[in-house]
């Protein structure tokens, strides 16, 4: 299972929101960095 898309599609559908999306991080479904492109953080420099 693709666990990055398939999160990534219900964040943006509004299902999930970004408190749910980095539960995954925990899971270790997604790592902190995929989770940061889902939510839209920009990783400063």
């Amino acid at each position: 299972m693709d666990w990055f898309a398939t999160i990534k599609r219900y964040y943006d559908l509004g299902c999930y929101t970004e408190a749910q999306v980095n539960r995954f991080v925990v899971l270790k479904k997604i790592t902190q960095v995929q989770a940061d492109e889902i939510v839209g953080v920009v990783a400063s420099s």
